[in-house]
């Protein structure tokens, strides 16, 4: 099971146990991001929150889409509904993001797990300095 840090505490946590926590949750509305849990859209800190029962001033939405992409979850930024609306865009299958706006949106993803790898290394590399 995946581990993690988020906002200074530790979490280890799985898609099924999303899937099960989120079963029956009404979506609240979409702003600007969006992730994909079962077949309905979900504002990312929606879904944090309500799986870790967490304040969700107490995290960023990029740690919430971390954390969610990291157990395997789709998330991305919201496109825009016919009527305006934020919402989850579908699109024909595609090899990999195609419009800027979705690249960004990936490279963000990547670099806030890179980021979590960081962060995690410099707290070891820490720990073993106070060792010595």
């Amino acid at each position: 099971m995946p581990r993690m840090t988020v906002g200074g505490r530790t979490l280890e946590l799985n898609k099924e146990q999303v899937l099960r926590k989120m079963r029956g949750v009404e979506a609240e509305p979409i702003r600007e991001h969006v992730v994909e849990v079962g077949r309905t859209v979900f504002p990312p800190k929606q879904v944090l929150s309500v799986v870790t029962g967490w304040n969700r001033l107490s995290f960023t939405t990029m740690e919430a889409q971390r954390v969610l992409a990291r157990v395997g979850f789709v998330c991305r930024r919201a496109g825009k509904l016919p009527d305006g609306r934020a919402g989850w865009i579908r699109s024909a299958p595609d090899p990999g993001p195609a419009t800027l706006d979705d690249r960004v949106a990936a490279l963000e993803a990547g670099l806030v797990v890179v980021n979590e790898a960081l962060a995690g290394l410099m707290s070891r590399i820490r720990a073993l300095e106070v060792r010595d």
